[in-house]
């Protein structure tokens, strides 16, 4: 049996090597976001009210010709912090803008990759077929890994016990 047990490990190790890396290397920048600039951008920050209208919003965001926003088709998603006046704006193209609430000021304009790493993470990147064909069940293979693994180690153990106690 564990003969068995070791020969399947060995065989879905190898079968669920590239998508297993993908998600483990997207999970370690995902995980670093918080100080790895190159994920998620970080800008001074902003204290004011949210005095400016949608409108103004787009008008800032068009205002930035590497974010490419010619219409709302082209924002993917808007943050907005009533709090600190803070409103980000995510272009299709991976560009965040962030705005000043206050009076439409763009504070600055950088790359944001979270939302294409965690896409990667999830295999979504690659169509549904992908993600749930290979990556779901390479994640239920993972937690096969796990168990068997487990198993593996503790046999040797609980083996050299039972030989101990007769």
């Amino acid at each position: 049996m564990l003969r068995l047990l070791r020969k399947w490990h060995r065989w879905v190790s190898i079968v669920i090597a590239i998508p297993f890396l993908i998600t483990v290397v997207t999970g370690i920048l995902l995980a670093s976001r918080g100080f790895n600039t190159w994920v998620q951008p970080q800008y001074p920050p902003v204290d004011s009210s949210l005095k400016i209208n949608f409108d103004e919003i787009l008008a800032a965001a068009k205002s930035v010709p590497e974010a490419q926003i010619s219409d709302w088709k082209d924002i993917s998603q808007i943050d907005i912090r009533p709090g600190t006046g803070n409103i980000r704006v995510r272009s299709k193209n991976m560009l965040e803008i962030q705005i000043d609430g206050a009076n439409g000021k763009i504070m600055g304009a950088k790359t944001r990759r979270v939302s294409w790493l965690v896409s990667l993470h999830e295999g979504a990147e690659f169509g549904p077929w992908i993600r749930y064909g290979i990556f779901f069940p390479s994640a239920i293979c993972v937690f096969f890994l796990l168990l068997s693994g487990v198993a593996v180690f503790f046999q040797p153990l609980i083996a050299r016990r039972k030989a101990q106690h007769k």
